[in-house]
């Protein structure tokens, strides 16, 4: 009779070091199909909001949603707010409450009809974050990825140039998904009730009496929020990856490509490009084959809840 042989030591050894070194090796594996397939589903959700967009441009007259509300009482635009989606979640506002009938109008709120999920807003990569300084004590139904190109502000679509160019949603809060709001970024900087809130284009050099100019808001993440990239839905409502913070700084990105400039090695941006008043790749009238003048880096703003 033979006597059974075990593995040694040193077999056992070896073989726990070769199971190491291919889990070492199929771990970056796994996960990068992990985030290809929240990029895919991703790339879902901005398509059903091209989808709606188109649906509420055949509705509405071929007129663009809007990027925020109006005050009750003293009429100002809420062009620096979150608005609340759904708009009658918060706990500490009445269903009646002025600010609830700010909040429908967003677009946030009119998309909703045409999509039926709030679950659409919200990117699978993002994390979620809640504001701070709001009421918490319900659970909001929503979280949202997605910002609006403010630009476009109740603007007609005959006004944009390059619908398969122009950005209409982007992920525009970075690497995250706000719990129970929706924001407007970029946004018209609307602060006076009196005047009209529409675009105002640049191209004619007029800077200086430019009302109402665009601003960006500052970001809860990075920007590479896919494979150092983010997906944007366009005039055209097509949706579709782009590389962001190719060059970090103090090398700048290309303008006729990236939003943003100045990009730390986290994929944050430290600035934007913009025309002297409006950021530059948002313009409804932009057209990239047109011949322009080169775009400057301008300053991020900060917005309140």
């Amino acid at each position: 009779m033979r006597n059974a042989r075990g593995f040694t030591l040193i077999e056992l050894l070896v073989v726990i070091a070769i199971i190491a070194v291919l889990a070492a090796i199929l771990m970056p594996v796994f996960a990068s199909a992990r985030e290809k397939a929240r990029q895919t589903a991703c790339l879902n959700h901005s398509r059903q909001l091209g989808l709606a967009l188109t649906g509420y441009l055949t509705d509405y007259d071929e007129t663009f949603p809007l990027g925020f509300g109006r005050e009750g009482g003293s009429g100002a635009w809420l062009w620096n707010r979150y608005h609340a989606a759904p708009a009658n979640w918060r706990p500490d506002l009445s269903p009646n409450h002025p600010m609830v009938a700010a909040y429908q109008v967003h677009w946030s709120n009119a998309l909703q009809p045409y999509i039926k999920n709030w679950g659409v807003y919200a990117c699978p990569s993002a994390a979620a974050v809640r504001l701070s300084g709001v009421s918490y004590t319900a659970t909001p139904t929503a979280r949202v990825s997605y910002t609006y190109n403010g630009l476009l502000h109740g603007l007609s679509a005959a006004a944009v140039a390059a619908p398969s160019a122009l950005p209409v949603f982007w992920e525009g809060r970075g690497k995250a998904s706000v719990e129970g709001f929706a924001l407007t970024n970029p946004s018209l900087e609307c602060t006076d009730p009196t005047r009209p809130c529409r675009y105002f284009s640049c191209l004619g050099g007029a800077v200086a009496s430019a009302y109402p100019r665009g601003v960006m808001f500052g970001l809860d993440g990075t920007m590479w929020i896919h494979a150092q990239g983010a997906v944007f839905v366009l005039a055209d409502g097509s949706a579709r990856w782009r590389r962001l913070g190719a060059q970090l700084a103090p090398n700048d990105t290309d303008w006729r490509t990236d939003p943003y400039t100045q990009y730390d090695s986290q994929g944050r941006p430290g600035n934007l490009w913009w025309d002297g008043c409006n950021p530059w790749l948002f313009r409804p009238d932009y057209d990239p084959s047109a011949t322009q003048t080169q775009c400057s880096r301008g300053p991020c703003s900060d917005c309140q809840p």
